[in-house]
């Protein structure tokens, strides 16, 4: 008993620099995770290809809509108030858009089941994908550049934006937003050019 009671202060000390060591790998990886930005995606170039799920259920992929004008609009988030009213900007703006022939995608960083709640809650007729912080390491805001867009908004996709891409893949116009709504006529406009 007595040589147990020795040993306890060394497993307590190995422990807690365990878990100081431990906390200061997650630390250092969300410092690197937090700064890794990539530049915005430009007019001209070949719109960044991606597999999400979806609220519609199974995975979309930009791929599977080729031959059909795509509206990207990517949104920090489900909760907040700006996130709702961009949500219901692109709705507002759906019935336009469907007459153009747009495939509307919605891209956030909510998981899968939140999304679906709130589809159902708002009434949306979109899908939105979803690019939960642990699916991917956030593929398509990324590969857009609107990951850590640099703005003092700290939210995962710190950034609202729509990307108006044409039936043949190209990106025709960007519209970015870091503090507030792109509105539905906004909306409407950039994806006439696709």
């Amino acid at each position: 008993m007595r040589r147990t009671r020795r040993g306890l202060p060394w497993v307590c000390l190995a422990l807690c620099l365990g878990v100081f060591a431990l906390a200061g790998l997650a630390a250092t990886g969300l410092v690197i995770e937090r700064t890794a930005r990539t530049p915005l995606v430009r007019v001209g170039q070949q719109a960044p290809g991606f597999t999400l799920p979806s609220t519609g259920g199974g995975e979309r992929s930009l791929a599977a809509e080729r031959g059909r004008p795509v509206l990207l609009v990517f949104v920090p988030a489900m909760r907040c108030a700006t996130c709702i009213a961009q949500l219901r900007a692109v709705q507002e703006s759906l019935p336009t858009l469907r007459r153009r022939g747009v495939v509307v995608l919605a891209v956030s960083v909510d998981t899968d089941a939140f999304q679906r709640d709130t589809v159902t809650t708002l009434r949306l007729d979109y899908p939105l994908l979803s690019e939960a912080p642990t699916y991917g390491q956030h593929p398509a805001s990324s590969a857009y550049g609107v990951y850590h867009f640099d703005t003092p908004n700290a939210a995962p996709v710190s950034t609202y934006a729509v990307v108006a891409i044409d039936a043949a893949g190209i990106v025709r116009a960007v519209t970015v937003r870091p503090e507030g709504v792109i509105s539905s006529d906004e909306i409407v406009v950039a994806a006439s050019v696709a």
